[in-house]
């Protein structure tokens, strides 16, 4: 009379499954969308607990279906434990649970945050990341936005690359050499070690720089600093707006039409190079304070001077051109137009206050002379 009944049961379930083409457990209305559905206010559907060995293991279970849903207890080898599914001939998880303290592998990220941010607490363990040797794929509305590398590359950015252990950033950041920089829209890094930093910046060999928009080096460790700026030349350097070489070992700095100042924030628009404060020249050459110079046209009354015969001249020195020592060398030379170049020959400048220079002319001419008109340059080196 048992068998009778199992075997009557077992044709009524056959027969609902065949008119409804759903089974329910615990419900006799199971939902229209489903081919089973469990009903249970105090228990759960346990799943097959399986010890995979890896992420790829298809000897545990030979050949799992795609889609395939087990439990992996962490058993075999292969953590943490959870459930995965099969999907392109690797397990994939669903889910891996979380811990009571929300620390350790377990544990995982929720979207009002898991710590504090202490360095050194509990939740240090938590990571964010791949389980595989993958790249850390990042995308924004669906569209890729950066990656983490398996090369220890960085890219952020639309459309960038990096070679290994390089970083781009930015759209359409290239770092094409090993080790190479690119940061800023559609820079490129091409060389070795070398590093392109803004808008379309551009470095074409080892150990370059390029610092700017549109700044470009074409020379093995040439830099080149500044909007425009160009550095083709081995071991050479153009600094500053526009500013150019192709000479290999050269150091340019600004464009043909920059005014360089050192020590002072308005250099002379009138000169290439303004230096407001001492300087040397030369291996052996001596601390200069001042090289001034100026054009001069002193008064002058020299009547009937005796052959051989001396007179003094004084010289006003320009408010401008006045040091502020009497330690210097002077230098003061006839002008071509000077009425004097063939009869008198000029010695002994000397500063006799810091707006006075005095000079003596000597009659060189064999006869008396006579001197009404002064012209003269004059050059004034303080050390």
């Amino acid at each position: 009379m048992k068998k009778k009944i199992v075997s009557f049961s077992a044709l009524f379930l056959i027969s609902f499954s065949t008119v409804y083409g759903q089974v329910g457990i615990g419900t006799t209305t199971p939902d229209q969308s489903s081919i089973l559905h469990l009903n249970s206010t105090n228990k759960g559907l346990l799943l097959t607990s399986i010890a995979l060995t890896s992420s790829t293991d298809n000897i545990t279970i030979p050949s799992p279906a795609a889609g395939l849903l087990i439990w992996n207890n962490g058993t075999g080898g292969f953590s943490p434990a959870g459930l995965y599914y099969w999907d392109n001939a690797k397990w994939n998880i669903l889910s891996t649970g979380n811990t009571t303290t929300g620390i350790g592998t377990t544990s995982g990220w929720n979207t009002t945050g898991n710590n504090s941010g202490s360095s050194s607490g509990a939740g240090t363990a938590m990571s964010l990341g791949t389980s595989t040797f993958d790249d850390l794929i990042f995308k924004v509305n669906n569209t890729y936005a950066g990656r983490l590398g398996t090369n220890n590359s960085v890219q952020l950015g639309t459309g960038t690359s990096a070679s290994q252990s390089g970083t781009a950033v930015g759209q359409n950041a290239k770092s094409t050499s090993n080790e190479s920089t690119a940061v800023g829209a559609n820079s490129t890094a091409a060389g070795f070690q070398s590093a392109a930093f803004g808008y379309n910046s551009k470095t074409n060999s080892n150990s370059e720089t390029a610092i700017g928009y549109n700044t470009v080096t074409n020379g093995q460790n040439s830099t080149a600093l500044g909007s425009g700026a160009s550095a083709t030349g081995q071991n050479s350097s153009a600094i500053g707006y526009g500013a150019a070489t192709t000479q290999a070992n050269a150091i340019v700095l600004g464009n043909s039409g920059a005014n360089i100042g050192i020590g002072t924030n308005s250099p002379n628009t009138s000169a290439k190079l303004d230096v407001n404060g001492q300087f040397k020249l030369g291996e052996k050459g001596s601390i200069i304070k001042n090289i001034v110079s100026f054009e001069t046209w002193p008064g002058v009354s020299i009547y009937n001077l005796s052959a051989g015969g001396s007179a003094e001249i004084d010289i006003a020195v320009p408010a401008a051109a006045q040091i502020s020592s009497g330690r210097a060398s002077i230098v003061v030379s006839p002008a071509g137009d000077f009425p004097g170049n063939s009869t008198f020959a000029v010695s002994n400048p000397r500063y006799t206050s810091a707006s006075n220079i005095r000079i003596n002319v000597t009659n060189i001419s064999g006869a008396a002379a006579s001197l009404y008109y002064g012209h003269f340059f004059v050059t004034v080196n303080e050390f």
